[in-house]
């Protein structure tokens, strides 16, 4: 009786190797391939003392993970792999051919230099430019550093940073919406309008919102919605028609029943 070895035959051959320099792979980190493909030097395959260029490597394919999403949908992530990471794989077929990444091993603070053509160096590229951590290459247990604004920085501001008018106009975009405060503030927290609220609805607004913050333990004598709701209630009660004393004109035709009298 004839055994079935499987897709793999007798086995896997697993592997590990290194990513080699994005300007030797151009065709591939341009999107000129199928999935996302690397060129890496694997380990044992290929030695420090060989005669191969980057280039000539094996062309390893990436295969994603099941929350990364095949793209079918619309759902799909970007590979993050990039120059000189260490990867892990294996081999989809015999004789070392059909190279597969399944994943990646993250950098330490302070990697050996080990030189050679399996050293460690740098992720970024003239592609790939140093963000808020700046250069900041690690990926273990300990924290990685904080985001933080850097001096001098005038992202976000809106300094700096000229409105493209005439491009937004060819496309028929208003200019306006692209200048900095040229939406008014939204109406919400901090902009209550409480006319056509009588007093107990108010009241009930105001009940509510301590339920809820008691609820989350927060002390409501330090609320600044409260704060403002009062402070709205107590400017309508001093406004004219509504203060102790004022007269009021009753034929306006909101009181009805007064013609009975």
């Amino acid at each position: 009786m004839e055994n079935f070895e499987g897709f793999f035959g007798k086995g896997i051959e697993f592997w590990i190797g290194k990513v080699v320099r994005i300007d030797k792979q151009r065709s591939t980190a341009s999107g000129m391939s199928w999935g996302f493909r690397y060129k890496v030097r694997i380990m044992g395959t290929y030695s420090n003392a060989d005669n191969i260029k980057d280039e000539e490597c094996h062309t390893a394919m990436v295969m994603l993970g099941v929350t990364d999403g095949s793209g079918g949908g619309g759902r799909g992530r970007s590979v993050r792999i990039t120059q000189h990471d260490i990867v892990f794989g294996f081999f989809m077929a015999p004789d070392q051919n059909f190279p597969v990444i399944t994943g990646v091993l993250g950098r330490s603070p302070k990697p050996a230099r080990v030189g050679g053509k399996f050293g460690i160096l740098s992720g970024f590229t003239n592609f790939l430019k140093t963000g808020l951590v700046e250069r900041n290459e690690t990926n273990q247990t300990d924290q990685c550093p904080t985001p933080k604004v850097k001096e001098k920085s005038t992202t976000g501001t809106g300094e700096g940073k000229e409105v493209p008018k005439a491009q937004l106009e060819n496309i028929g975009q208003s200019t306006d919406e692209s200048e900095v405060n040229a939406r008014p503030k939204p109406e919400g927290n901090q902009e209550f309008d409480t006319s056509g609220l009588s007093d107990d609805d108010i009241k009930e607004i105001e009940t509510e919102e301590k339920s809820f913050l008691n609820a989350n333990n927060v002390n409501p004598s330090n609320s600044s919605t409260l704060a403002e709701l009062r402070a709205k209630t107590a400017e309508r009660n001093a406004s004219e028609g509504n203060r102790v004393g004022d007269i009021v004109d009753l034929d306006d035709g909101e009181a009805g029943g007064l013609e009975l009298f």
